[in-house]
């Protein structure tokens, strides 16, 4: 019979009877459950797709002991400027302070391809980023996406889509067979209805914009390659509230400014209604006082978003020591107005 470990102890100190030198061996080795901490990485100009030099993300993983949640971001830029490195002025170290990943995207613009190519492109880099989790010590199962302006429309058709089949998937970019369903959805003063723009803007006292997202010289216009205005098919297709009337397993965030007189806060509010209504979940943060990206409110944007990430994803695991990314401090000023989360 085997005898354990404490028996061999014993008959080394007193002599316990029944205890032989045959009897006295180490028991099998614990298996090793610890998770193997890694090392901060950070790598640009990933392809995620293969169809255009503008698929590429840029990809920062902070330290941690276990896989890291995933923020996608998109960046703004009326579809037709912008950049993946603006992620850094937008709070990409407090976010890795956090614990989060952050995958920053580039997507095909309205020069190079129309609507709904720039969605496309932020689906295939959800499916890319989830596929190639375990190379990148990412956690397929806890990806959010964070939209800003205009990339926040990109941002809510992913959201609002999952892994329903709409004009907004294209499996010729590759990894067709993985989900683009994302755990979590952030919008920052994003536009989801561009139809109701103009008429909002003149309800919230706001000049009108030039040209007015109703002309065919908008960038709204330019990026659907018709009239947003003209009652098109491609107008109404592009309308994410008609996505929203289905219901959505993805948790929203949706932080706007009351003094926003580029995206109307009507647009965050309607989309925050409209998703309530259907069975979802959503937060609308309006922040009173701030314009559109206000920089003096970045702070106030940031907390809100990780607090939310934290309640919906789970708080990341505790990282180990070692250098970390270290954020500038934004000044905030104003103050907040949270909506209840729906039930």
């Amino acid at each position: 019979m085997r005898i354990p470990t404490i028996c061999g102890v014993a008959a080394a100190t007193v002599a316990l009877a029944g205890c032989s030198a045959a009897d006295l061996v180490d028991p099998d080795p614990i298996p090793e459950t610890a998770p193997v901490p890694h090392a901060r990485d950070q790598r640009f100009d990933l392809d995620y797709a293969s169809q255009s030099a503008a698929q590429r993300l840029d990809l920062h993983v902070p330290a941690g002991t276990a896989p890291s949640p995933v923020v996608v971001f998109v960046h703004g830029g009326d579809w037709r400027g912008g950049d993946k490195s603006e992620a850094a002025r937008h709070g990409r170290a407090y976010f890795l302070r956090a614990g989060y990943a952050v995958a920053s995207i580039n997507y095909r613009q309205a020069a190079e391809a129309r609507w709904p190519a720039a969605v496309q492109d932020a689906k295939a880099a959800v499916r890319w980023l989830r596929a190639h989790a375990a190379d990148y010590h990412l956690d397929p199962q806890r990806i959010a996406v964070l939209g800003v302006s205009s990339g926040g429309y990109l941002a809510a058709a992913v959201g609002l889509t999952g892994d329903r089949q709409t004009a907004f998937d294209a499996p010729e970019l590759g990894n067709a067979q993985t989900s683009s369903a994302v755990q979590a959805a952030v919008l920052w003063s994003a536009p989801v209805d561009f139809a109701s723009l103009d008429r909002q803007l003149r309800a919230a006292g706001c000049p009108p914009a030039t040209p007015p997202h109703d002309d065919r010289r908008s960038a709204a216009s330019r990026w659907l390659g018709e009239p947003v205005g003209a009652g098109g098919a491609k107008a109404r297709a592009a309308n994410l509230l008609r996505q929203a009337r289905q219901p959505s397993a993805t948790p929203f965030l949706l932080v706007h400014g009351t003094a926003d007189c580029t995206v109307p806060s009507a647009q965050s509010q309607t989309l925050h209604r409209m998703l309530r209504r259907a069975g979802g979940t959503s937060t609308l943060t309006l922040v009173r006082g701030m314009g559109h990206l206000d920089s003096r409110y970045a702070k106030a944007r940031i907390r809100a978003t990780i607090n939310f990430l934290d309640r919906t994803l789970g708080r990341p695991a505790p990282q180990p020591h070692g250098s970390q990314e270290q954020p500038v401090q934004p000044k905030a000023t104003g103050t907040t107005r949270q909506q209840a989360t729906a039930p």
